[in-house]
């Protein structure tokens, strides 16, 4: 087999040469410069060589200068592959050293072969030109010879340069993508301040710097208030200018070395370090940073022409050593800085381990309401609603949670987080159910089939769009008689939307459900919606029936609703009647319907059925007495 020797600097060419050539059948040898090529065929002579030219060490013109000087190697074929050097003068002058063939790269493997075999067959044809022995002659060759080398040098050297300048610059492009790429982790888009994950970072060092130097550090939550109010009304973009200028004014109330840095939404936080080893004086230190933000938040602000006042609220969590975690700060501050909500706003609170155990027990009962829902542990009692002749006319549905654990919950415990949580609306569905399913059961009794049960609705149930689809599917799939479901509503909830609050009480009444106004006197009452509410009955408040027999401004307060209600054909009922001075008082006024202690505190459905036929069979007894 022929044994071919390949010289080239490139590792791609020399294997697309070697699996070329051997798959062709031929021995290769590689060789990465001229000399290296000089050196494997001395030691072992090839059936041909091809060599680039441009090469380091040794080119390839140098190389085939030798080999043609050389007594054992000039008989060997010389082959030039390259693309290095492409003009004229690059291939006459190979062919003048005494190359066999000049081949440019790249070139089809076929042809190539096809030129191989032929040099290879034909063998050295080809001899340098002969020099004359005239020094002027002599000189010119190697004139043209240093010429070429040293043209071609300068061109690789400009190449290089060029190649170097562009590496720079792509060095640069990927430095400067990667300074951006760490600025977009670690910063804030809006205003250029550290995110909250730069924010955990440096917490975390300056918890180990106050363990190391035995000083206290704060940790302030700012939020603004009523910036939802700036972005629902003037859009986000001018929501987005405040939240600039807020964080340019912040950095002006930083200490050397303190943290500013946006968490998110309207939210800031402040890192002060290097505070006094006392406590006491370190809070003075953090409330005299905390003074100059809230002033500097309460200066006005010019928003795309538009001036605005705002105010925040500043929560501070004191720390010394690393006896909390990041996490456990971030949760003080942000209790204290509601804290300074419930304050009023526009102030500042330190963190009281008191608000933590209230929000600890919050969320553990949220939980407990969660689970009630699934395990069906809410029960309904019933409170008689009842004339000065005895004669029981309906009964209010009060909702109950037996706890597994707590035993029975009243209602002023878990209402209020109920609609703060949104579970108001499926607790609500369970009660209209339970209420409805009720009404028909009681109709197959003489005693309570006309009874009209109240049922308590909430803002946010009776805001619901799907409300009115529902409370008519539970109306249809019960069969219930009309007139016996009545929903009791709140006038703040009448008076967030009069026009919505109409139309869904005429679109139920049509299906006979009546509609008492709760808790009346309390809110904003006027003549003008009462004329245009579709109101059946009005319920005197009971902070009202209290102190109407010891206040006289009460008493006509009473008066005044019951003349009112009675003027507009409005049935009227007084709750939390739990006195006969009381329930007199309100029978000498035409208040016809009384609801309280003094007849029944709320029951569960068997004790309220059983002290109803208690009733019915006294009024019996007493009438069959008087016969």
């Amino acid at each position: 087999m022929k044994h071919i020797l390949i010289v080239d600097d490139k590792e791609e060419n020399l294997y697309y040469l070697q699996a070329l050539l051997t798959g062709n059948g031929y021995i290769v040898e590689l060789a990465r410069h001229g000399a290296e090529a000089l050196v494997k065929a001395r030691q072992h002579p090839p059936q041909l060589i091809v060599s680039d030219l441009l090469m380091p060490v040794m080119d390839g013109y140098t190389l085939l200068r030798h080999w043609k000087s050389d007594a054992k190697l000039k008989k060997i074929p010389f082959i030039v592959y390259t693309a290095t050097y492409t003009e004229p003068e690059d291939e006459k002058l190979a062919l003048s050293l005494g190359a066999d063939a000049f081949i440019l790269k790249p070139c089809e493997p076929e042809d190539f072969i096809t030129r191989f075999v032929e040099v290879l067959a034909k063998g050295v044809v080809a001899t340098p030109d002969s020099i004359s022995e005239a020094n002027s002659d002599h000189s010119d060759t190697l004139k043209d010879y240093s010429v070429i080398l040293i043209r071609k040098l300068e061109e690789k050297t400009l190449q290089l340069e060029e190649a170097n300048q562009f590496l720079q610059q792509d060095i640069a492009r990927r430095k400067e993508a990667e300074d951006k790429i760490q600025h977009l982790a670690y910063y804030d888009l809006l205003t250029n301040l550290p995110n909250r994950l730069l924010l955990i970072d440096r917490l975390q060092h300056t918890l180990a710097m106050s363990a190391r130097h035995h000083n206290h550090g704060a940790l302030l939550f700012i939020d603004l208030d009523h910036f939802k109010t700036l972005n629902d009304t003037k859009g986000h973009s001018v929501g987005d200018l405040l939240l600039v200028e807020v964080a340019k004014r912040l950095q002006t109330c930083m200490r050397e070395g303190d943290t500013l840095a946006r968490l998110g939404g309207d939210e800031f936080v402040v890192i002060l370090q290097d505070l006094s080893e006392d406590s006491s004086q370190a809070a003075v230190q953090a409330e005299t940073v905390c003074a100059k933000i809230i002033s500097a938040i309460n200066l006005p602000y010019y928003l795309d022409s538009y001036l605005y006042h705002s105010s925040t609220s500043v929560g501070v969590c004191l720390f010394r050593n690393q006896e909390f975690t990041v996490d456990e700060l971030l949760k003080r501050a942000d209790i204290a800085m509601y804290q300074a909500k419930n304050a009023g706003r526009n102030t500042q609170r330190f963190y009281d381990p008191t608000m933590q155990a209230a929000l600890e027990a919050r969320a553990a009962l949220e939980t407990d309401l969660r689970l009630a829902i699934k395990k069906n542990q809410f029960r309904l009692y019933y409170q008689m609603q009842i004339d000065h002749s005895g004669n029981v006319h309906g009964a209010e549905a009060l909702i109950r949670w037996q706890h597994p654990q707590k035993g029975l919950v009243p209602p002023l415990q878990f209402i209020p987080l109920t609609e703060e949580t949104g579970l108001i609306i499926p607790i609500g569905h369970w009660v209209m159910e339970t209420a409805c399913a009720q009404i028909k059961r009681w109709e197959s009794d003489p005693a309570t089939r006309d009874l009209q049960v109240a049922v308590n609705v909430s803002a946010c149930q009776f805001h619901d769009p799907s409300f009115v689809d529902r409370v008519i599917e539970m109306l249809s799939r019960h069969k219930i008689k009309p007139g016996n479901l009545k929903l009791e509503l709140t006038e703040s909830l009448v008076l967030d939307n009069v026009e919505e609050a109409i139309m869904k009480m005429q679109a139920l009444k049509s299906y006979g459900v009546l509609f008492s106004m709760d808790d009346f006197g309390t809110g904003f009452s006027s003549l003008s919606y009462l004329t245009k509410l579709p109101l059946d009955q009005l319920k005197i408040d009971q902070s009202f029936i209290r102190n109407m027999c010891m206040n006289n401004r009460d008493a006509v307060v009473v008066q005044t609703i019951i003349g009112m209600a009675n003027n507009l054909g409005i049935e009227v009922i007084a709750e939390g009647v739990e006195s006969e001075t009381q329930r007199e008082f309100l029978e000498q006024n035409k208040c016809n319907l009384c609801q309280g202690y003094l007849f029944s505190q709320p029951l569960p459905v068997d004790a309220f059925e059983n002290k109803l036929r208690q009733m019915h069979t006294y009024q019996l007894s007493t009438l069959i007495g008087r016969e």
